[in-house]
């Protein structure tokens, strides 16, 4: 990497972190962040996560974390603003340290600098990679669930090459480890799955399970996996699962097929080409800094570029296919999607993979270097460019919209007094924000959960 380049990519990614404290500034509280407020105001943490464990569903680590902010802030939204910028900066600091440890057990010298630009590019690329940067990033119920789990999953794989501080960082994992089980049914079982896999693997080519795991990673990857799983299994038994499960579709094995082949259509007809462009501004830092190490000899990277490639693509469509066929099957559709952002995550990890191999493997000239470079550059200045002015005009008149709405209603909470109908005016585009409207029916979960979280004494419904 020339020091022009980092400095461009440095400016780059400075916008990045702009639009992000931007668009926090600007959420709001939205629809099932109204409920679980009502419910831990009037219930407390322990019988919300109780009753939510026995009667809806059983992510009991997700639901326990969510509640501790939500009994602290109750309906403050401003306390709320630095959710987002949190979770970026643990997500930021998790793929730091990740590299730093991965780096260093393979022998690939990054400097701090580097790592940095390594880090937050990666970030940057799996904000826009999301299926719906609203679900994934702001919404307050909704990152518990997912977000978080993937940023735990990224802290819990960095405690455990954490070799130095062992007992400190083991238990640390573990703790990282019990959190995921706790959160997601569907995204445990691909953790398991690839770290099940991995071991697998590893004792297919040493052939002995002495030596596998005379190997402190192999040994703690173990141990680790026992709490993960007990963690997984008492979600897996909530009573609440079973009778969400009852509000789905019948469940079809053979069905759960066809809708799989759906969700490959939609990921590559619908979903990739759109995002093809972030994926050259933010996998070119990968392909530079594989480009760095070209010349420097590492048995790791023996591998020709095609035969990781196929290796790299035919594990990815694999994940995806265990994935969708698990989606489809437990919620008989293609699924919302937050529960996607697993597919942005595993799309990010792929990309960043083939583009550094590519760089290290040297398969493109210094001119077609330069050339993609200074077009990922440009491009990269006029997308965030355009979105930070796009979207401040987005975000900033539907969260005054917003705040109007609330003021409104709070007054009329004050000076009614019997139960009426109050007719609101619809919210304007919320844009990469999760969006807080309302539906035309007094009887949508959203215009109840609104009621519940403001106490009100009458009905609302939205204007048509």
């Amino acid at each position: 990497m020339s020091k022009s380049y980092t400095v461009l990519l440095s400016s780059i990614l400075a916008l990045f972190v702009c639009l992000l404290l931007m668009l926090c500034y600007f959420n709001r509280l939205a629809t099932d962040d109204y409920y679980f407020i009502w419910d831990v105001r009037n219930h407390g943490i322990i019988k919300g996560v109780t009753s939510q464990y026995l009667e809806w569903c059983g992510r009991f680590a997700a639901t326990f974390f969510m509640d501790i902010f939500y009994k602290w802030f109750d309906v403050e939204h401003t306390y709320y603003s630095f959710f987002p910028f949190l979770s970026a900066l643990l997500l930021f600091s998790g793929l730091y340290t990740l590299l730093q440890k991965t780096c260093s057990i393979i022998n690939l010298a990054l400097t701090k600098y580097q790592t940095v630009l390594a880090a937050a590019s990666f970030s940057a690329l799996l904000f826009f990679l999301s299926i719906d940067i609203g679900e994934s990033w702001f919404w307050f119920c909704g990152m518990s669930s997912y977000l978080w789990s993937i940023i735990a999953f990224i802290w819990g794989i960095a405690f455990l090459l954490n070799t130095k501080k062992s007992k400190r960082s083991l238990f640390a994992s573990i703790l990282c480890f019990i959190y995921i089980g706790g959160s997601s049914e569907v995204y445990s079982v691909i953790y398991g799955l690839l770290m099940i896999s991995y071991l697998f693997y590893q004792y297919k080519k040493l052939t002995s399970l002495t030596v596998l795991f005379a190997a402190a990673y192999h040994k703690r990857l173990l141990i680790i996996l026992i709490p993960f799983a007990i963690s997984f299994l008492i979600f897996l038994v909530a009573p609440g699962n079973y009778l969400r499960d009852g509000l789905f579709p019948e469940h079809q094995f053979w069905y759960s097929f066809f809708i799989t082949a759906k969700s490959f259509v939609k990921f590559g007809v619908f979903y990739l080409p759109l995002k093809l462009h972030y994926i050259l501004i933010f996998t070119v830092p990968f392909l530079l800094l594989g480009n760095t190490f070209k010349e420097k000899q590492n048995k790791l990277f023996d591998t020709s570029f095609k035969s990781i490639f196929k290796q790299l693509s035919f594990a990815f469509v694999s994940v995806l296919f265990i994935f969708f066929l698990l989606v489809a099957y437990v919620m008989v559709e293609t699924g919302p999607p937050r529960i996607w952002f697993l597919v942005s995550f595993l799309l990010s990890i792929y990309c960043s993979l083939i583009f550094f191999y590519a760089g290290y493997k040297g398969l493109l000239t210094i001119k077609q270097l330069r050339i993609i470079k200074n077009v990922s550059l440009v491009l990269g200045f006029c997308t965030l460019i355009f979105h930070l002015i796009n979207h401040y005009s987005i975000a900033s008149t539907y969260a005054r919209a917003n705040d109007e709405r609330i003021m409104t209603i709070k007054e009329l909470n004050e000076q009614i007094t019997k139960d009426t109908l109050i007719f609101l005016d619809p919210l304007p585009p919320s844009g990469m924000l999760y969006s807080t409207e309302i539906a035309s029916d007094t009887s949508h979960f959203t215009n109840k959960e609104l009621r519940l979280g403001y106490n009100l004494k009458f009905h609302i419904a939205l204007r048509k």
